[in-house]
């Protein structure tokens, strides 16, 4: 069983520390398991918004830096390719 709260401390340090990897598998860790009706992290907001609020942080989240994630490899590539 996942524990959603400490995977997204997991991905926002690796988004720290520019772990694109590591971003990209906890990301889509995260992401199934809300897609999966999940339990999701207490993310921004107080408790009382609901788990529907902090289920919509989190999916918003994890696409963001997947797209972040992506575009860090994108410039990565194009600066060997110069």
């Amino acid at each position: 069983m996942m524990d959603p709260d400490a995977t997204l401390r997991d991905l926002l340090e690796a988004v720290r520390v520019r772990a694109w990897d590591r971003v990209d598998e906890l990301a889509e860790s995260l992401l199934q398991w809300v897609q999966n009706r999940g339990f999701p992290p207490a993310t921004i907001g107080s408790p009382q918004l609901g788990v529907e609020w902090h289920r919509t942080v989190t999916t918003m989240l994890c696409y963001l830096v997947k797209s972040k994630s992506r575009a860090a490899r994108e410039r990565r590539r194009r600066k060997a390719g110069d």
